[in-house]
């Protein structure tokens, strides 16, 4: 049977570099896609069709695609994705979209705005409340038919935790930003394991923002500490599930290195 990469490219999370690892081992066998606008969605149906459509290619990534992947007797998917701190995340996005003028509105306000203040905004504003809520549990939430189960509160997004949860330990190619390098050097074993020759150079960090040095949890305490304190709370709670997932993340991937 085929096997096939299908690399779950969220945003702001070591997509770019992981694609430049697929792209410098495969070729013109990877095949990077999205729609012409960023809330376009493929779903396992389109996708089935792009890698059937698509023989001679090993390794299928974009934004657009959504967990969980698709079952087929002609190819079997090795699923990748990263997933990343979700306070340095949230940061990283004002970062970038400070530097970037792509017309949207939330790169407008980031580059009126210095963190503390587009955080406070976006925190009370229905639209940005989804950059900077438990994004990553939204993403990593659907069941397959392109539902998200979602709630609203005040300064808070809510969504289908065990769902994403679910889909991660369907996940087999699993990472985190903050361990990029020792994750992909896993990530490489797996696949050599399952006969795939990936043995990209030393990895490039490509499109990053954040070139801050120390634990992740010394840089989360920065951050957390220059934000007045209520402001650090009310952060923290509205990114409660992605925290719950990032944990799960990591419990999966030290479960895979004992095994």
């Amino acid at each position: 049977m085929r096997t096939v990469i299908c690399h779950y490219h969220i945003y702001k999370n070591s997509g770019t570099s992981f694609d430049d690892a697929l792209t410098r081992s495969f070729g013109e066998g990877h095949l990077c896609f999205d729609g012409p606008f960023p809330y376009f969605a493929i779903d396992r149906i389109q996708l089935d069709r792009i890698i059937c459509r698509n023989p001679g290619r090993r390794a299928f990534s974009s934004h657009q695609i959504r967990l969980p992947a698709p079952a087929s007797l002609d190819y079997r998917v090795l699923a990748a994705t990263f997933l990343r701190d979700p306070f340095l995340r949230v940061a990283s996005i004002w970062r970038f979209k400070r530097a970037h003028a792509d017309g949207t509105r939330t790169s407008e306000l980031a580059r009126q705005m210095d963190f503390s203040d587009w955080l406070e905004h976006a925190l009370g504003d229905a639209q940005e409340l989804t950059h900077v809520s438990n994004a990553q549990t939204r993403i990593l939430g659907e069941d397959g038919t392109g539902r998200v189960l979602m709630r609203r509160a005040a300064g808070r997004m809510e969504y289908d935790l065990q769902q994403a949860r679910a889909n991660l330990r369907n996940v087999a190619l699993l990472g985190r930003t903050d361990h990029y390098a020792d994750d992909l050097a896993r990530i490489a074993r797996r696949l050599r394991a399952e006969g795939m020759d990936f043995s990209p150079p030393p990895p490039r960090r490509l499109n990053a923002t954040d070139h801050a040095t120390g634990t992740v949890e010394e840089r989360v305490t920065a951050l957390l500490a220059d934000l007045p304190g209520p402001l650090a709370e009310r952060f923290v709670a509205a990114n409660d599930q992605d925290l719950a997932l990032y944990d799960h993340a990591t419990r999966l991937i030290e479960a895979e290195d004992r095994a």
